[in-house]
Formats: C-alpha cells, structure tokens, sequence
C-alpha cells in the first residue's frame, strides 16, 4: 500500500498588510494524505454499467476497458485510433475495418470475430462480419464468403482473382444466383485452395 505525505506552506512569506506596517504572518501548513486503493474501481467506471456476457463487439471493448480500468482516451491511444473511433466501436455505431481487427485481437487477449452470434439480427454489427459456425451446414455462397473472409479479402479483391464483376461474386455469396459451370470450377479451385 503505497502512502505519501505532503506539506505545503501555505504562506511563508512576510508582507504588509493594510493597517500596520511591517507585520509578520505566521506560516499555516496543508497536510494531505495519499494512500493507493487497490481494491476498490474508479468512480468513473462505477457509473456505467457493463455487461458480464458481451454479445456485440462494442460490448467486448468496453468490458475490456472497465476492467483495465482505463478511460477511452489512454485505450484509443493503446489501439492506435483516435477516441471518437473507439467511441463510435464501443456504442456499435460503426465496425472496424479488416486491418483494425488483428489490434482488436491482441487488444483484447481473445478473437471476438470468430463468435457466430456477433452477426446475428440482434447484433448491431452487420451480417458478414462474424465468420459462420464451423458445424453448420452451409451453402455455396456462404462457403465462397467464409473462405474469403478467413483469407482476409474484400469482394473487389476475390472478383479480380476470379476474373468476374463484384455484383456477380456478391449474387452467389447471397445465393441469388448460382456459378456457371465455368465459375463452379473457378470456385471449386479458389476453396480447395
């Protein structure tokens, strides 16, 4: 437990005062008394309530950061954001961006974007941002998308390696509409890969 003790003169000097002429004051002391409360949270983090089961990813970072007991600011500046951007994370107003994500990661000690709930109706976030549950049985399109999410591509990029438009890739990832025999084989190449 750390204790420190400080005096303060308050006044030590000498001065005139209105009536007499060259009359002393004594010196007054301030004592005040540190001590470090380990045990018990800032008040600023007591004021706000944080959730015991995060469900969204704004819920992660702010659970993170009560606990750390540090305010937003020093956390931003952890992240390498600015504060309005962790404000705007943490009240899922906005999702952060794939190079963002693997700071997240190692911000938080655990990999929030493989939780399947986090792109659910109830979430703010929208529904490709979670990768899907590994025992699900999955279509065409949603293979396409978690292949290429797991390889960290935006649909421009994946588009431009299969030599199709993004309209078509972004048609069979929501099953609207199916591959050629052509793009089948494109795509059968691209998951075995």
């Amino acid at each position: 437990m750390a204790f420190t003790i400080e005096f303060h003169a308050a006044n030590s000097s000498t001065r005139a005062p209105f009536s007499r002429l060259e009359c002393a004051m004594l010196p007054f002391c301030d004592r005040r008394v540190t001590v470090a409360r380990n045990d018990i949270a800032p008040v600023w983090t007591r004021s706000f309530p944080i959730t015991k089961e995060p469900t969204t990813l704004g819920q992660h970072l702010k659970k993170k950061r009560f606990l750390a007991g540090i305010r937003q600011r020093e956390a931003a500046v952890k992240l390498g954001v600015s504060a309005r951007t962790l404000s705007l994370w943490e009240c899922d107003r906005i999702y952060p961006s794939w190079a963002s994500q693997p700071v997240l990661i190692a911000y938080l000690g655990y990999d929030p974007f493989t939780n399947p709930t986090l792109g659910s109706p109830k979430g703010n976030e929208s529904s490709c941002v979670a990768f899907f549950s590994p025992d699900a049985s999955l279509t065409l399109g949603q293979k396409i998308k978690q292949h290429r999410l797991k390889l960290r591509k935006s649909r421009k990029q994946l588009a431009a390696e299969l030599g199709i438009s993004q309209k078509t890739l972004w048609g069979w990832e929501t099953d609207r509409w199916q591959p050629t025999t052509r793009g089948q084989k494109q795509i059968a190449k691209f998951l075995s890969a």
